[in-house]
């Protein structure tokens, strides 16, 4: 992801260049290790989900019933790490052009297109990824691009914009389910670079589906938190109080949609319901998982920033303390290695002929192989092996004109 602006003396837990506390492991240089550790936890969730454990050893098949404590986290993080997951990426872009100071005139022109060509950087690995499946990094490169015209936003508007689609995204989905039926998902992974008669296919679908209006208020509250001082002290208490606020309310509302005002039962009659066929109840919007779609509900986005929010301020405080910051710090050498270690997650499933569902077993085994590499790797290199990819190609295409200018340092 991205290295953060810090201030010169901002406690144990903010790495400075060339500076580390004694006693310290060797820090990352130029970033906030809390950020890095909300990161580590969106990739680990991540795998998680995509191992899919059903049993402890090995994997519960049907017509075997999973662990119960295993399907209830199944259940609580799908789609709940993905979320995490593009917040900390509008945290990251924010970070990248800027921070709490966003440039302007010729040196915000850099940054666009820095962060542009990163998006075609990244393009190659998305490819590779949608041939396995997963649209994920395809997704970002789209979004990437998404966010240029509002890289100029401060805090506020970014939050207030946010607000906004938390409620425009979920509302627009359901009276496209409900009315006009889902956006056809795209074919050959290979028509996408071969046939531009399906360019617009691909284009619809990625831009009106499931994913990006769900993802636009996670990208804008990430932005907004980007541009906060985040090495006030004052600024990380905040956080926590407002991301408590924001996930009780989002919670609240769930509940009493859910339970008290009928919202399950009135879905049970209607599920399953084909798309476009105009039955989903109206109270279908102020559910949240497990009850309602993820994209589709109104508190699901605030509840995750919310999370974000609360994870960023707790973390960001618990390591300004040394053994605080010694105890997360190999969390956050995973998190700023986020693009190699969600790639090399799949590998790793592969390689271990793991198809989900599969057992906590290989869950562990792969989270614990990208701690353990990522600790290592940071102790002595400053990238990872793709973020420094990445970074390479796009000092390449966009040099800095000088000193003064902006860069996306780290990733």
């Amino acid at each position: 992801m991205v290295s953060e602006r810090v201030r010169p003396r901002g406690g144990p837990g903010v790495t400075v260049p060339g500076e580390r506390p004694p006693g310290e492991r060797p820090a990352v240089r130029g970033r906030l290790l809390g950020l890095d550790v909300v990161r580590s936890i969106a990739i680990l969730s991540m795998v998680f989900v995509h191992a899919w454990p059903t049993g402890w050893l090995t994997p519960m098949v049907a017509p075997d019933d999973p662990v119960p404590v295993l399907q209830f986290l199944n259940e609580l993080i799908s789609n709940r790490s993905l979320s995490l997951f593009v917040f900390c990426a509008g945290v990251s872009v924010a970070l990248m052009t800027g921070g709490a100071r966003p440039p302007s005139g010729r040196a915000m022109t850099l940054a666009r297109r820095r962060l542009a060509v990163r998006s075609a950087a990244m393009f190659p690995l998305a490819l590779l990824g949608l041939a396995i499946g997963e649209a994920v990094l395809l997704s970002f490169c789209l979004w990437f691009l998404l966010l240029l015209p509002v890289l100029r936003l401060r805090a506020r508007p970014l939050f207030a914009a946010a607000a906004a689609f938390c409620l425009i995204s979920p509302l627009y989905r359901y009276l496209q389910l409900n009315f006009a039926g889902e956006w056809a998902a795209p074919g050959d992974v290979y028509a996408i670079l071969t046939n531009p008669g399906d360019w617009p296919a691909w284009a619809g679908y990625y831009l009106a589906g499931p994913d990006t209006p769900y993802a636009i208020p996670l990208l804008l509250a990430g932005m907004g938190l980007g541009r906060l001082d985040l090495g006030a002290r004052t600024v990380r208490i905040r956080l926590m109080f407002a991301g408590t606020a924001v996930m009780a309310a989002s919670g609240l509302l769930s509940w009493l949609a859910a339970g008290p005002l009928g919202g399950t039962r009135a879905l049970a009659q209607v599920v399953p319901a084909p798309p476009g066929d105009g039955r989903l109840p109206w109270i279908t919007p102020l559910m949240m998982r497990p009850y309602g779609m993820f994209d589709v509900s109104v508190p699901m986005a605030p509840m995750m920033i919310g999370l974000g929010l609360l994870l960023t301020g707790a973390l960001l405080l618990a390591a300004d303390r040394p053994a605080g910051a010694r105890l997360l710090w190999p969390l956050a050498a995973t998190g700023s290695l986020a693009l190699t270690c969600y790639a090399g997650h799949f590998a790793l499933l592969m390689l271990l002929g793991a198809e989900p569902p599969s057992s906590f077993l290989v869950f562990a085994v792969v989270g614990l192989t990208l701690v353990v590499f990522s600790t290592v790797w940071r102790s002595r290199a400053r990238r990872g092996p793709l973020e420094w990819l990445t970074n390479r190609a796009v000092l390449w295409a966009v040099p800095a004109k000088s000193p003064s200018s902006p860069a996306l340092k780290g990733e």
